[in-house]
């Protein structure tokens, strides 16, 4: 994934983001303007791969983007960038560019944006930027020269856009959003989790327990949104584990790659699964298969892999079931999963699956 982030500045537009999403919401697209700098003699040693970047976004027959991270070291926004250019594009921007008459050097023409922190600098410090690095080196926050854009990478190669589902309309999320938010990582999972969850998890686990708690005292309400989130936050999770753990072991053996499973009536081996997402079942399978279990033998992730998981994969699937078989889950089922997901009175299944994907990586 390519990313680049760009430092703006509240000088210039005390409300940048809040401007930039009402063209977003009205057009589906918003064109965000690298301001150049007043230092005139400032080199960006990063200007032939951005133009590269440019020329492969517009030349793709493919939904190709790039991710463009917009911070002023208090908030964070990460931007799915479809195209790059010099050529006036204020046509769909914000009117003060032309008003102030800024100089932009180069337009981002931006499709969607998700909102990462708010008002809050340790956490945008800490928990983001210590996780970008720049040819190589950690991001310095203090006592850089830096010319933005700069292209960076993530440590943990996150993609934010890979839904097709459009984040823009959430963007600056209510009070309660973030307050369960703050609670969940207090009480529950921890910053160091939250931050290795796939943003699209920690979305998921929110929203189900607003909805849940919302409606707990109603014995009417029908909880299945509720179960399908956590569903969602599983196997989002499953596979990013499954990922990390069958890339290091097909390291140690190729030939589980090959190992064959099918998936209503398509074939597939090992190698396809991390472009294409298998359905519960087929973790089941493939985690027992004699070849992975051998070359997992001795590690502490065996008895997980083998068992433990498993176990909690075929709880999720026969609750899924019902709800998909128009079976509205009771108020017990749906407080008893909730338990284990956040783990409520007994461990949680999500942060010892994301603690297990941080093993996986040290095989």
């Amino acid at each position: 994934m390519r990313n680049i982030l760009i430092l703006y500045n509240p000088y210039y537009q005390s409300d940048v983001i809040e401007q930039h999403l009402k063209i977003l919401n009205d057009k589906g697209k918003v064109a965000f303007g690298k301001i150049k700098s007043k230092r005139r003699d400032m080199i960006n040693p990063f200007e032939e791969q951005i133009e590269q970047f440019a020329q492969e976004l517009s030349s793709s027959v493919d939904a190709k983007f790039l991710q463009l991270f917009l911070t002023d070291y208090s908030n964070l926004f990460v931007a799915k960038v479809t195209s790059i250019t010099s050529d006036d594009m204020s046509e769909i921007a914000p009117e003060y560019y032309k008003e102030k008459r800024l100089d932009v050097e180069k337009w981002f023409v931006i499709s969607d944006i998700r909102e990462l922190a708010r008002n809050d600098f340790e956490c945008v410090r800490d928990n983001y930027l210590a996780n970008f690095t720049v040819n190589g080196h950690t991001y310095a926050v203090y006592g850089n020269a830096y010319v933005y854009p700069l292209i960076i990478d993530t440590k943990q190669g996150m993609s934010y856009f890979d839904d097709e589902s459009k984040f823009y309309p959430d963007v600056y999320k209510s009070d309660e959003f973030l307050e369960i938010k703050k609670n969940l990582t207090r009480y529950c999972f921890g910053q160091n989790l939250i931050n290795l969850m796939h943003p699209d998890s920690v979305e998921n686990i929110i929203s189900a327990e607003i909805e849940y708690l919302d409606n707990i005292s109603n014995p009417l309400y029908d909880f299945s949104s509720v179960v399908v989130k956590y569903s969602k936050t599983m196997e989002q999770e499953i596979y990013a584990f499954a990922k990390v753990l069958f890339r290091k072991l097909t390291d140690k053996n190729p030939a589980i790659l090959k190992i064959a499973y099918e998936v209503q009536g398509s074939k597939f081996t090992v190698a396809d699964m991390f472009n294409n997402k298998p359905n519960l079942g087929t973790y089941k399978f493939l985690f027992k298969n004699y070849l992975v279990q051998d070359a997992l033998e001795g590690n502490v992730l065996q008895t997980y892999v083998a068992k433990t998981l498993p176990k909690v994969i075929t709880s999720l699937q026969d609750l899924r079931n019902e709800t998909v078989h128009a079976k509205a889950p009771s108020h017990a089922d749906v407080t008893k999963l909730r338990a284990k997901i956040l783990g409520v009175g007994e461990g949680s299944v999500l942060a010892k699956l994301v603690k297990a994907r941080a093993e996986a990586n040290k095989i």
